[in-house]
């Protein structure tokens, strides 16, 4: 094994696109850049486990598209343009979400029905997130990224390397799954 701690970025990003020794030169830029891109994140989230979190994201898609990703740049400027715009669409997404929480609890609070039926929907969700739980654990993963985190059944197939119809046939029998409990029968239309 080479000492890629003496390539250049450019050395490393032609590496880590080829079918050689990628993780080597993966490795590399890892060690290198990830340490100074949560210090840059954390500098404008102040939070450093979501600074930790949103880095190892950049470096999981970074790993998983390596074939794709063309960088026009430096590869520190590739990067921490990256994570500053990941830290942007996070704090727009936080944002948002205040935004309607707010407005619910605002809502809710002038309103007693909602606050009973708020009670039934977090018994609701509870028992739903205990049958994701006894899902196999493939099938969960396929199950919570298509509908907690809404990725694409084609972005799914290829994050994780599946057919398309895998995909469709996991989240299927998931579904499934969730409708032959009896509680959630009761309660849910599917």
């Amino acid at each position: 094994m080479s000492n890629y701690r003496e390539f250049s970025d450019v050395e490393l990003i032609e590496l880590l696109q080829s079918d050689g020794d990628f993780n080597g030169a993966f490795t590399v830029i890892y060690d290198h850049y990830f340490p100074p891109l949560v210090l840059h994140a954390d500098r404008m989230l102040a939070d450093m486990d979501l600074a930790k979190d949103i880095v190892q994201e950049l470096f999981t898609k970074l790993f998983q598209q390596r074939k794709d990703i063309h960088i026009n740049t430096s590869l520190k400027s590739y990067l921490y343009a990256a994570v500053r715009n990941r830290v942007f669409d996070n704090l727009k997404h936080a944002k948002v979400k205040m935004i309607y929480a707010e407005d619910f609890f605002a809502y809710v609070k002038d309103s007693p029905e909602l606050a009973d039926e708020l009670v039934c929907l977090k018994e609701l969700a509870k028992v739903i997130d205990s049958e994701i739980e006894k899902m196999p654990p493939k099938m969960r993963e396929i199950f919570e990224l298509s509908r907690k985190q809404f990725v694409s059944q084609k972005e799914i197939a290829k994050m994780l390397n599946v057919s398309e119809n895998t995909v469709n046939n996991q989240i299927q029998r998931a579904i499934k799954k969730l409708r032959n409990n009896d509680f959630l029968q009761t309660r849910l239309i599917f």
